[in-house]
């Protein structure tokens, strides 16, 4: 996240995850948010916003569409700050004023009651955002390392926190927010591949996965990925995963350095 702090973002050290305000947790698998959160007291707390739909942890979740992360953080953006009249900063208010809110709402799926329970918590307690690794190869990640950017210098209560954060000495150079453009459709079936795997050349999905992809649990797959790689794996049903989101469980250099959500077509092998 050089950029955001290019832009001037300031980031927090991890100790003030155990200050009391809600944490959400935003642009990372979750299984690698755990670390940061072994030594907190109490997770009732802790809110997860991920496309994927694996919450072994039973934090409250709010799911939204694959691939539209910058507009989920435009979102957020447009709720805190309106939570709160006595900002002042004009490049928040512009930003926040040429949204299309209900549209974006619409097409990342992020319901307006979600947003205003963040929110709520916001103002209440105040909040810690902590972003994951996955961002680093999405493809508007510039423009959601800005946003975060200014959230970071205009927004009181608002903390962010990185899981890489060892970045420092870097000059400003500072660049505009450009227009949020239209969303990427991931109609189909995705696949998210962790950036550390616990097992090699397994495809874990849900049962309506299984159902939709017409493949059996147990099954040799051949998956093809965006990125034109190929993956031999074996399918796996979890109860835990809901949606037509799976992990495959592999390594990411298969991605060839692009986003870690990718759709996929699957083929049986014999």
């Amino acid at each position: 996240m050089q950029t955001f702090f290019k832009n001037g973002g300031i980031a927090c050290e991890k100790n003030v995850l155990d200050m009391g305000q809600d944490i959400l947790l935003f642009g990372g698998f979750v299984e690698s948010f755990k670390g940061v959160l072994e030594k907190l007291e109490s997770k009732s707390n802790v809110f997860l916003l991920s496309p994927l739909h694996f919450n072994p942890y039973n934090f409250t979740q709010f799911v939204y569409e694959v691939g539209s992360e910058e507009a989920v953080i435009a979102l957020l953006a447009y709720g805190l700050s309106c939570s709160n009249q006595s900002i002042k900063d004009k490049a928040l208010q512009e930003f926040v004023k040429m949204l299309d809110v209900g549209y974006l709402a619409s097409e990342c799926n992020f319901a307006e009651e979600e947003l205003e329970e963040i929110v709520k918590g916001y103002v209440e307690r105040g909040l810690v955002l902590v972003v994951g690794l996955d961002l680093a190869t999405h493809k508007n990640a510039s423009n959601i390392a800005k946003i975060l950017a200014l959230l970071s210098v205009t927004l009181r209560d608002l903390k962010i926190v990185f899981l890489n954060s060892e970045v420092n000495g870097i000059p400003l150079s500072r660049e505009e927010i450009k227009p949020l453009g239209d969303l990427k459709s991931y109609d189909g079936l995705v696949v998210y591949v962790p950036k550390e795997s616990k097992e090699i050349n397994v495809l874990e999905v849900s049962q309506q996965f299984c159902k939709v992809s017409k493949m059996q649990d147990g099954a040799k797959v051949k998956v093809k990925l965006e990125s034109n790689q190929e993956v031999l794996a074996q399918m796996r049903c979890n109860v835990m995963l809901k949606g037509m989101v799976g992990i495959l469980w592999a390594s990411r250099e298969v991605l060839q350095n692009s986003f870690c959500y990718q759709l996929v077509s699957l083929s049986k092998v014999a």
